[in-house]
C-alpha cells in the first residue's frame, strides 16, 4: 500500500469515527471496576496523613493544604514549616521563656535609667541600691505585669470574636499607658525637683518603652504622637 491509499484510508476512519453516535451515561450501580478512583485514593492518602482515620468527608480547604514530601526513608515530611494533620504544633517559646526575655530587657534599661538619672544631678551613685532596686522591686513588678497582659497568667478559652476584642482592648489598653506615661515623664523631668526624677522617671520610662513594644509599628506612633503633640503644645524642647 502506497502513501496516497494510506491517506485515503485514514481519512476514510475518520470519517466513520465522527459518525458514531456515543452516547454518555452514568454507570450501572453493579458495575465493577478494577481499578481505585481518584476519590478512593485521595481518601487513603488522608487516612495515611491523619493518622488512620478512614474517612474523607470533603476535600481540603486551602488553609488546610500541606504540601509534603517523601524522604529516602519512605517518611512523609512537610515542606515550607506546615504541620501534618493530627500533629502536634509545637510553641516556638515557652510562656515562662517569653516573660523572662523581655522582664529581663526590661529591668536592664530601669537599671540603666536610674544610673543616669543620679548622675544627671551629680549625687553619689551607689550601685550597690540601683541593683536591688532593679532586681527586687522592677524586675518582680515586670515578670507578674508581663506574665499577666501576655495570657500567660490566666488563660481564658473563648470564641475567635472574643478574643479579638479582647485582643482590641489589651491594644487600646497600652496606647492610653503609653500616652499617659509619655506625658507625665515629661513633665516630670522638666518641672519636678531632682529627687522626683530620681525616684520616679526610671519607673516611668521603663512603662513608657513597654507600651510601646507591646504596641507594634502603628501602635507605637499612637504611643508616641500623644507625648509629642503634649512637648509641643506647652513649649518644651528637646535639648
Amino acid at each position: 500500500m502506497n502513501r496516497k491509499q494510506k491517506r485515503a484510508q485514514s481519512s476514510k476512519k475518520s470519517k466513520e469515527d465522527e459518525d458514531v453516535d456515543v452516547r454518555y451515561a452514568r454507570p450501572p450501580e453493579n458495575f465493577e471496576r478494577d481499578a481505585k478512583t481518584l476519590y478512593e485514593l485521595a481518601a487513603e492518602r488522608q487516612a495515611a496523613l491523619a493518622g488512620g482515620a478512614s474517612t474523607f468527608d470533603k476535600l481540603p480547604t486551602k488553609d488546610k493544604v500541606v504540601n509534603v514530601a517523601v524522604g529516602p526513608d519512605g517518611e512523609i515530611r512537610p515542606l515550607d514549616g506546615g504541620v501534618l494533620p493530627g500533629q502536634a504544633i509545637s510553641e516556638d517559646i515557652s510562656p515562662w521563656l517569653d516573660t523572662l526575655l523581655l522582664a529581663v530587657s526590661l529591668s536592664a534599661l530601669h537599671f540603666t535609667l536610674e544610673a543616669l538619672t543620679v548622675h544627671q544631678y551629680a549625687e553619689e551613685l551607689i550601685w550597690k541600691h540601683v541593683f536591688w532596686h532593679t532586681v527586687l522591686q522592677a524586675f518582680p513588678i515586670l515578670c507578674l505585669l508581663i506574665h499577666f497582659t501576655h495570657g500567660h497568667l490566666v488563660t481564658i478559652h473563648t470564641s475567635t470574636q472574643v478574643a479579638d476584642a479582647i485582643s482590641g482592648l489589651k491594644q487600646l489598653m497600652f496606647v492610653a499607658i503609653a500616652n499617659v506615661s509619655g506625658c507625665y515623664l515629661i513633665y516630670l523631668t522638666n518641672d519636678e525637683g531632682y529627687m522626683a526624677v530620681m525616684k520616679n522617671a526610671p519607673s516611668i520610662g521603663t512603662f513608657w518603652v513597654w507600651s510601646v513594644i507591646e504596641l507594634g509599628l502603628l501602635g507605637a506612633l499612637a504611643g508616641v504622637s500623644g507625648p509629642g503633640a503634649y512637648a509641643w503644645y506647652y513649649g518644651y524642647g528637646i535639648f
